[in-house]
């Protein structure tokens, strides 16, 4: 009675927007699935640096000079650069540490800090031993400054959490064929 109704436009569209929602949400998937890879390796890559500057040799350097530097490109940012000596043995050492950029409206942390280490504050620091002139602080760290896995972890569980849902959600809306669903082309009543 109602065949009309319920003709193949309807259904063509209907399963044409469905089936274009569907690969949407599969190259989200892979997208996210990416982003888990890339934020895996960066954090066992950082993990591992970290901890083999974790094992470099401590000495105590002194601070030749620190500021609080602009940057020279895009918006107004600022950082701390400090130049540091160290003796290692008998040979004299000299490095430049930095920190991260900072917003104008952020710097005050940073600006107290450059305060805190005036000429010949001393700074205890791990040296490589291949590359004595590469250094990390120990203590005490400049602004945002620290081991970085942890917050690495941080993002990786939020992209493994957003592939897994991504992946429910695509196995439970992915298309099935008429014979997989059910559906009979043939009438039932003949």
């Amino acid at each position: 009675m109602n065949e009309g109704f319920v003709g193949t436009e309807m259904t063509t569209g209907t399963s044409a927007i469905g089936k274009l929602a569907w690969l949407g949400l599969i190259v989200l998937v892979i997208l996210f699935g990416l982003c888990t890879v890339f934020a895996s390796v960066t954090t066992v890559a950082q993990a591992w640096e970290e901890h083999a500057q974790a094992q470099w040799p401590e000495v105590t350097a002194h601070v030749d000079k620190c500021s609080l530097v602009q940057n020279s490109a895009g918006p107004k940012k600022f950082y701390i650069r400090c130049r540091l000596g160290y003796a290692v043995g008998t040979e004299q050492n000299a490095t430049n540490v930095y920190s991260l950029l900072a917003y104008p409206s952020a710097n005050g942390p940073f600006a107290e800090w450059v305060d805190e280490h005036p000429q010949g504050t001393p700074i205890l620091v791990r040296y490589d031993p291949a590359n004595h002139a590469k250094v990390v602080l120990v203590a005490p760290l400049m602004p945002g400054g620290g081991p970085r896995t942890p917050s690495n972890i941080k993002l990786l569980q939020v992209c493994v959490g957003s592939f897994l849902v991504l992946v429910i959600i695509a196995l439970i809306t992915r298309p099935r064929s008429p014979q997989s669903s059910g559906y009979s082309p043939m009438p039932l009543n003949t």
